[in-house]
């Protein structure tokens, strides 16, 4: 791993008790296979205005996000889930589901070079 800062932390997963090695690039491997896709995902369902599939996918990425302790996007993803459930600002889900994208596509990127996956 590099010492440059990343925009995602271990630090939560390690603490953990039987954390090992093996347990955390599982981790890494389920997060690398699944939560850039829904990330994709949520944008696309912004762009429909699928409030219900928006609501769904924030609710999901809400666990991987405090897991892996990103930082950068945690109040963004309880936006995204509650203003798409009580159907209100509407208006400003969109651009904080591209930055939601794009800083999971961030990690992710992070992710496979730290791990050389």
């Amino acid at each position: 791993m590099t010492n440059k800062p990343r925009a995602y932390s271990l630090k939560q997963l390690y603490e953990m008790e039987n954390a090992d090695d093996g347990f955390i690039l599982t981790v890494i491997n389920i997060f690398l296979e699944y939560v850039p896709a829904s990330t994709n995902e949520l944008v696309n369902a912004c762009a429909k205005e699928d409030w219900d599939t928006v609501y769904f996918i924030a609710h999901k990425l809400k666990a991987n996000v405090n897991l892996l302790n990103i930082e950068l996007i945690k109040e963004d993803v309880r936006f995204i889930e509650n203003a798409a459930k009580t159907k209100t600002n509407l208006e400003q889900i969109a651009s904080k589901a591209k930055i939601v994208n794009n800083t999971i596509q961030q990690a992710a990127a992070e992710m496979k070079e730290d791990f050389n996956l």
